[in-house]
């Protein structure tokens, strides 16, 4: 874990520093590809998140800047090698991507896949949008992308604050494990609002079945869990 903080502590000043020297010019004829959100901070992934799945594809939006092509633009995506010790086993990562004559915006693919290590083990994956003869790079910060790979638990940025105050209640492990074994779901996002809601129903009418039953689902300090939800229906 020390090593995984060296290399994104690294990353981090490498980063800060390429954004003030790097300035995107408008020349006629040019294309730039680049992420459609900035970098800010490591991208948090985990296959618990993804039960059951082995493989999970990740969709990474990107736009064009500059003059719009007249046909499809061949563009790169490379591993930042020293920045990064996700094993290859990890990941996969086409060669060249394609960008869609046309289209404002499009899609790039990497498919993450597990191995026994995540179960024990982050790991880092750093990757950016390479120069080419044909097209370049966007703005420094708009061009990478940084990857914490596992399979460990955590609190998945979907439970936020309204998930807190208005759904499933405060977080906890034990109740995130068993909304996760009731749905069968571990990404929220994934799904729209009223997708969400009806398997938030599901859990809660689970928790309410258990109950009734006399074998309530208790949280780590032996409460309720039910108790714990503010979902109303």
């Amino acid at each position: 874990m020390k090593q995984l903080a060296i290399i994104l502590l690294g990353f981090t000043g490498l980063f800060v520093q390429s954004c003030s020297k790097r300035d995107i010019p408008t020349y006629k004829g040019d294309h730039y590809i680049q992420f459609t959100t900035a970098f800010t901070d490591t991208t948090q992934f985990s296959f618990f998140f993804h039960p059951g799945k082995t493989a999970v594809d990740l969709a990474m939006p990107v736009k064009l800047t500059g003059t719009m092509p007249q046909k499809d633009l061949n563009y790169m995506i490379e591993v930042v090698q020293d920045k990064t010790n996700a094993p290859s086993t990890t990941y996969t990562l086409p060669t060249v991507f394609r960008y869609r004559a046309g289209f404002t915006q499009d899609t790039a693919h990497i498919v993450f896949r597990n191995i026994p290590q995540l179960a024990t083990e982050a790991v880092l994956l750093t990757i950016r949008i390479k120069d080419t003869e044909e097209v370049k790079a966007g703005q420094t910060n708009y061009a990478y992308r940084v990857f914490r790979i596992s399979d460990l638990i955590a609190k998945p940025g979907w439970w936020n604050a309204d998930m807190d105050r208005f759904y499933l209640g405060i977080y906890s492990e034990k109740k995130f494990r068993a909304f996760m074994d009731v749905t069968g779901v571990g990404d929220l996002d994934a799904y729209d609002p009223n997708e969400q809601r009806v398997l938030m129903l599901r859990f809660k009418y689970h928790l309410i079945e258990m109950k009734e039953n006399g074998t309530p689902l208790l949280l780590e300090d032996g409460s309720d869990m039910l108790a714990s939800l503010p979902l109303i229906g």
